[in-house]
């Protein structure tokens, strides 16, 4: 498979670069939940796809996932990135899971921004410090693990006295935070600590789209499972952004 997947002659509707992230998995599982089709454009980013000069033209930051809609007829596509703004936009577009009202619309983006602005950072650095680079790093592994912590109990809380995390209704919310709490355990901490947050997991892992949009990268995890394994020490550097 190519560093990066150029697009073709005849690009289909809807394209969405990306691996096999959490922030990608959200964007699966919002195409699928609004049933829209779409080709999956795989960015080797342990290879440095995303460093490439075409990718660059669509997100200058160099990173996944990136969403290219076509489906606005003689108007040029629209270009999307970061995972956050994406699903604002296809919530937006189509007009699902994000409520067009207040003060239901503010609880929606306070909690997706909760996901985007520390759930994803947060334990985005704990995995770094804990199972990339713990030897040494005492202080910043105890400082990541224990905001996640923290992270996992403001969600858990919440969920306590609300079946979705803006309230009642199911929305882009859930689906920015729902592919980062399959860490949990990973990150060497109990479900029986966090039972709401466990039994909402549960739920929305058996809902059918959400169920599609995992599966739609499952051939990405192995790729990128292989370049990960396989990774040149200076692969790495250049992923991890190392001088």
């Amino acid at each position: 498979m190519p560093l990066f997947s150029s697009p073709p002659a005849v690009p289909p509707a809807i394209e969405l670069y990306g691996m096999a992230s959490p922030n990608v998995r959200k964007i699966t599982i919002m195409l699928e939940e609004l049933g829209l089709a779409y080709a999956f454009r795989h960015v080797a980013v342990f290879r440095a796809g995303q460093f490439e000069a075409d990718f660059l033209a669509l997100n200058p930051n160099g990173k996944v996932p990136v969403l290219v809609d076509h489906t606005t007829p003689g108007q040029p596509p629209v270009v999307r990135f970061e995972s956050a703004a994406i699903l604002i936009y296809l919530a937006e577009r189509h007009g699902q899971l994000l409520a067009p009202a207040e003060p239901d619309r503010g609880a929606v983006l306070q909690w997706l921004m909760i996901q985007a602005c520390n759930v994803g950072p947060m334990l985005g650095q704990l995995n770094h410090f804990q199972f990339a680079a713990r030897d040494g790093n005492d202080y910043a592994y105890d400082r990541y693990r224990n905001e996640a912590e923290r992270l996992y109990r403001l969600i858990d809380q919440r969920l306590a006295a609300h079946a979705h995390l803006a309230g009642d209704t199911y929305s882009i919310a859930d689906i920015a935070t729902f592919p980062w709490m399959a860490y949990l355990e990973k990150h060497g901490f109990g479900a029986g600590d966090f039972p709401h947050l466990c039994a909402w997991r549960d739920r929305i892992g058996a809902r059918a789209a959400v169920q599609r949009g995992l599966a739609a990268i499952h051939e990405a995890e192995a790729i990128d499972a292989e370049a990960l394994r396989t990774a040149s020490a200076s692969d790495m550097d250049r992923f991890f952004g190392r001088r």
